[in-house]
This record gives structure tokens, C-alpha cells and sequence, in this order.
């Protein structure tokens, strides 16, 4: 109890309307230090009120305080909890001020991390994307500023995929993921609401989802959240199931839609060499000729034979008209042999030149152009053939593995909420906002005055 030497001043506690220590003070100056004189100068405050009395020291400032009743005999006051809670609220007002509801977001904020929020345990797993066969290049100066190696290219789509809406989706399919962030077990704040959207659900699974991915090992390092640690680690072996088959997925759709370039293509010219083919063959049948170049080949010489046969013949006449009248048997004989042989001549050549279209030149050229085709048809179909053989074995050389550094493991205590990181840092929050607060008040009452 203060000593019967100081001044006391008193308010009343109605309906908790708090004037600030400023009243008191004019209420004590006018009623002379009686608490009677301020409880009439207050309201006439009687005894069936049941009203509270707060009984404050006032000097040049607060220095203490303590809480006297003035209260009916009916009153039911130890019972009457709201009644404590009230005066509570007025004595810390009365002691701290404004600054009191500081102290009380803080006592909630103390409850609420440290008794009530709801623990999530944390699965943690680190992989690299690797290809069948790396052949990578270091560029070496300025060059290798902008350059970005296949690897890390991977590493940052694998990346982007997992903070996807697809691949929140895909665990919500495989594990139920959105259920398990919406149980009842996890308390208000913790949880995802009943009602939340794909949208909302998202940004939840990606506020629960840590990841970053190292430049110089690309390493892609994953941590996922869960109410327990048996969910997290399902979590987070599913989440690395999902990605092996999504950079997978990724690495044959490439070579897949070149290996289906490359054998659309040995198709259509295996086609076109059989139509080259089928031309050859009707030619062929047409002329009765299985190579016209064969065939004239084999008429030249033979042309050039009966031509070595007429300077043959012509030589035996000459010598024998030297000795035999022209009228005679023999004479007579080699000339009908000249001419036999330069009527074949003439025939032969004919058949190897002449201005209709049955020539064997003209048949040459059209058989040459159809063996031309054919010939760039069969060369165009073995390159299309080694393509195929190219593309295959590329195919394989740019096939993408997920490689797995560290395997999820099953968490042995919760590693969220970091119970005093939050409560220092919304304190430090609160703070600030309550002294911007105040400095806004205190410019706003200067620039009034």
C-alpha cells in the first residue's frame, strides 16, 4: 500500500473508457486529493454501481500504481473474470501508455509460436541432371561470360518446373498434397484454407518449398514442408520421381520428334527410289533393251568390224580386177560382197542414228536421265539411311539423367516455425509500427497546435 502522504487520485471504470494520466491529474487538482470529490466530479458514481475504482500515485509523473475497490456488498467480483481482465487492461494502460498494446500483440505472438503453431518437419534432397555423354567445351575469356553450359540450363528448367503449377498439381494427384496442407490437425494460421483455389493452393505449396540451385556444381539442392515427418519424406521422394521423369520426358521428345524427322525422311526417298525403279524397269520393257548403253556400245564395234570389212573387200576387188576381166565369176562375186557389207553398214548405223525416236542415241538419252534419276534417288536414300544411324546414336548421346546426391530422409524434429526468429522479428516489426505510429501522431498534434 503507497503511504497516506502521497496523493491519490481516482477514475472510474465504466466501460473501460481509459482518459490518459492527464485527466487524473486535473481530476486530482480540482477535488484537492478526495477520492469522494472525483468520483462526483466523474459522475456521481454511487455504491450499487458496482464500479471499480483504480487508485493511482500522481507526482510530476506516474512512478507506481495499485488497484483499490470501492464495490458493493453484493458485488461478485472475485468471480467475475471480464471484471479482472478490464482491470488489467486499465493498469497497464495507466502504467505504459499507448505502448501497452506493443506488450500485448508481443504476449500473443509469445502463445502463439511458442505454444500454438502447428510444427512442420522438412524433408531435405539434392540432385545434378547429367547427359549419357557430355562433350562440353569450357570457353575460355570474355566467351565464357555469357556462356551457359547444358547442365546448368537443365538444372535451371528442373528448377522452374518444381515451383510450377504442374508440378504442384502432379504431387496433389499422386499424394494429395493440397489435403494433407488443409488437415484440421494443423492449426488456423498454419494451414491451407477448405476453401482456397488452385491459385492459392500454388502459392501455399511454394511458400512451403525451398529451393536454389549451385552455379559452380549445378547442383539443385530441394527442401519441402509437412505436417509430419512421414509425409515429408513421401513428399519429397515423389517430388524427385516427378522431376526424373519430367527432365527424362524432356530429353526424348527432343530426340523423338528427330528420330521421327529422320525416318519420315528414309521413308519418302525409299519411295522415290522405287518409283525411279519402276521407270527403269517399264523403259526397259518398252525397248526390249535391258541397257541401251550396253547395246550401243556392242553396235559400234560392230559397225567398225563391218567397216574394217569393206576396206577388205574393196582391196580383194582391186586386186582382182587387176588380173580378171570385170565380167568375171570372181569379180563379180566380191562386188556383191561389198555391197552386202555396205548395206549392213548403212543399217547398223541407222539403227544407231537417225532422226526417229526408236535411235538407239535417243533411246540412251531417255535411259540415261531415268538410271541418273534412279542412281540420285539410291544415293539420296543411303544418306537418309546415315542420318537415321546419326540422329539414333545422338539420341543417346543427349539422354538426360536426373542423378540423386543426397536422398530424402525421414526428419527427427521439426525444423519449422523457427519459433524465436519470428517472434523477434514480428516484435521488431510491431515496434517499428508503433513508433512510426507515434511520430505520425506526434507531427500530426504539432502541426494542430
Amino acid at each position: 500500500m503507497p503511504d497516506s502522504n502521497k496523493e491519490k487520485s481516482v477514475v472510474v471504470l465504466g466501460s473501460i473508457s481509459l482518459e490518459p494520466l492527464r485527466r487524473l491529474k486535473r481530476l486530482k487538482a480540482s477535488a484537492g486529493g478526495d477520492a469522494s470529490g472525483v468520483r462526483q466530479s466523474l459522475g456521481g458514481v454511487n455504491d450499487d454501481s458496482a464500479a471499480e475504482v483504480l487508485s493511482v500515485e500522481v507526482g510530476d509523473g506516474v512512478q507506481h500504481g495499485e488497484i483499490l475497490l470501492d464495490k458493493p456488498a453484493n458485488s461478485r467480483w472475485p468471480e467475475d473474470i471480464f471484471s479482472h481482465a478490464r482491470r488489467g487492461v486499465a493498469y497497464a494502460w495507466a502504467r505504459f501508455g499507448s505502448f501497452a498494446l506493443v506488450l500485448v500483440v508481443s504476449f500473443f505472438l509469445i502463445v502463439y509460436f511458442g505454444l500454438v503453431a502447428t510444427p512442420r518437419y522438412a524433408s531435405e534432397a539434392q540432385f545434378v541432371v547429367k547427359q549419357s555423354e557430355g562433350n562440353e567445351v569450357a570457353l575460355a575469356g570474355l566467351a565464357s561470360l555469357g556462356s551457359v553450359s547444358t547442365s546448368m540450363r537443365d538444372a535451371l528448367i528442373i528448377k522452374e518446373y518444381i515451383e510450377s503449377r504442374d508440378m504442384a498439381v502432379a504431387l496433389d494427384e499422386a499424394v494429395g498434397l493440397k489435403a494433407h496442407y488443409q488437415t484440421s490437425d494443423a492449426d488456423f494460421f498454419s494451414r491451407l484454407s477448405m476453401d482456397a483455389t488452385t491459385e492459392e493452393y500454388v502459392d501455399y505449396y511454394n511458400n512451403h518449398l525451398v529451393i536454389h540451385h549451385d552455379e559452380t556444381s549445378d547442383i539443385v539442392y530441394v527442401e519441402v514442408q509437412a505436417f509430419t515427418p512421414e509425409y515429408a519424406l513421401l513428399l519429397s521422394e515423389k517430388l524427385l520421381e516427378i522431376s526424373e521423369v519430367f527432365i527424362n520426358d524432356l530429353g526424348d521428345k527432343i530426340a523423338k520428334e528427330q528420330m521421327r524427322y529422320a525416318e519420315e525422311e528414309v521413308q519418302r526417298t525409299h519411295g522415290i527410289m522405287k518409283d525411279q525403279q519402276n521407270k527403269l524397269l517399264q523403259f526397259q520393257d518398252k525397248n526390249k533393251l535391258y541397257s541401251p548403253e550396253q547395246e550401243g556400245s556392242a553396235l559400234l564395234e560392230a559397225i567398225n568390224s563391218l567397216q574394217a570389212e569393206v576396206i577388205k573387200a574393196d582391196a580383194r576387188l582391186k586386186e582382182l580386177t587387176a588380173v580378171m576381166r570385170d565380167d568375171a565369176p570372181e569379180v563379180r562375186a566380191q562386188r556383191n560382197l561389198i555391197n552386202s557389207l555396205n548395206q549392213q553398214l548403212k543399217e547398223e548405223k541407222t539403227r544407231l542414228t537417225s532422226e526417229g525416236d526408236n535411235s538407239l542415241n535417243k533411246v540412251n538419252v531417255d535411259y540415261q536421265e531415268i538410271r541418273l534419276g534412279a542412281e540420285l534417288v539410291a544415293d539420296l536414300y543411303k544418306s537418309s539411311l546415315a542420318s537415321l544411324e546419326s540422329v539414333r546414336a545422338d539420341a543417346y548421346r543427349k539422354l538426360k539423367h536426373l542423378l540423386i546426391v543426397q536422398h530424402p530422409s525421414l526428419a527427427e524434429e521439426d525444423k519449422y516455425p523457427r519459433r524465436l526468429y519470428n517472434i523477434f522479428t514480428w516484435f521488431a516489426v510491431v515496434l517499428m509500427i508503433y513508433l512510426i505510429g507515434r511520430l505520425m501522431l506526434a507531427i500530426i498534434k504539432e502541426h494542430r497546435d
